[in-house]
């Protein structure tokens, strides 16, 4: 369903000309060395090239680069100690109630150095600074948001990214992706109206809006 997640993934089959340029040295991937920090509107260019690689199957949705522009202080990057970028989250607040871990992506050739990991806590760190009360996204690998205390939960939950983003997607009525969240989910009064009715089949859903 458009933004799941992707962390440290598997070597892309994308096209080579796809690609982020990435030459570092093994050791500057250790995690002691790699750090996040708000990204800039200079870093744009990398991110969107990082997430258009993995747009090709839908693993991510498309964002152009204006987009990314301008929600550029929405983003988080990690970094090598010189600098060299390897990848990206978002956190999309839909209120005090609700934020989004939206178009994470690690470089395949730094998966597996706790990159993904980095990110994530940094995340989670700024949605707890701001008194965010859930923080919730929707992937295929559930299994490395476990660690982070994530647990799966009904899509009719997380209303406002059903509403926001799945109108607009074109797997909205085959939906493979698993809803996980952290922290006390919406009340009733904190969603936004409107016809919500999704049907299990199998293990896709259908989001009928």
């Amino acid at each position: 369903m458009g933004l799941s997640p992707v962390l440290e993934p598997p070597s892309p089959s994308f096209s080579s000309s796809l690609a982020v340029p990435f030459v570092t040295a093994e050791s500057e991937l250790k995690a002691s060395s790699l750090h996040t920090r708000k990204a800039q509107l200079h870093d744009a260019h990398a991110i969107h090239q990082l997430i258009d690689s993995f747009t090709h199957d839908h693993t991510l949705l498309h964002r152009s680069h204006a987009d990314i522009c301008e929600n550029i202080q929405t983003f988080t990057i990690v970094e090598t100690g010189s600098g060299q970028f390897i990848g990206c989250a978002a956190l999309h607040v839909y209120g005090p109630h609700l934020a989004e871990v939206r178009s994470i992506a690690v470089h395949p050739d730094a998966k597996r150095h706790g990159a993904g990991s980095l990110l994530v806590h940094a995340l989670l760190d700024q949605a707890e600074a701001a008194g965010i009360r859930s923080v919730c996204l929707f992937t295929r690998v559930t299994a490395f948001f476990d660690h982070f205390n994530f647990r799966v939960v009904e899509h009719q939950a997380l209303r406002d990214k059903v509403l926001k983003d799945c109108v607009r997607c074109s797997r909205r009525n085959a939906c493979d992706e698993i809803a996980m969240a952290v922290g006390e989910l919406p009340a009733p009064h904190d969603l936004p109206s409107g016809r919500f009715h999704p049907r299990h089949h199998a293990d896709l859903v259908q989001l009928l809006l």
